[in-house]
């Protein structure tokens, strides 16, 4: 999907959608209503490679939350040996009602 969008008003759509389909294929289509900018038409498969790129966005950041989460705890000196939290976790599950 390039930078590039057309833009074509809303009679169109009516009147020449074989047109507006094929460009859609090509780029995103403004379509206006009044002269104003009003919806934007895409092809579903640059649909679906946006919505994959967003959720590929969404889970790095999470996580680099958690890593900055990581690193203010060792900053803080919330942290404990692997020995301690093994002993830790066996505890928590000992306690557990299964």
């Amino acid at each position: 999907m390039s930078g590039e969008i057309s833009i074509r008003p809303s009679k169109d759509i009516r009147t020449n959608y074989a047109e507006i389909s094929a460009l859609a294929h090509q780029h995103p289509v403004a379509i206006t209503v009044n002269g104003r900018e009003d919806t934007v038409l895409l092809s579903h498969t640059d649909f679906l490679e946006q919505q994959r790129t967003i959720n590929e966005l969404q889970e790095r950041l999470a996580i680099y939350a958690q890593l900055a989460q990581s690193q203010d705890d060792i900053k803080l000196g919330r942290v404990q040996t692997l020995h301690s939290a093994i002993e830790s976790i066996y505890k928590d599950l000992d306690n557990l009602d299964l």
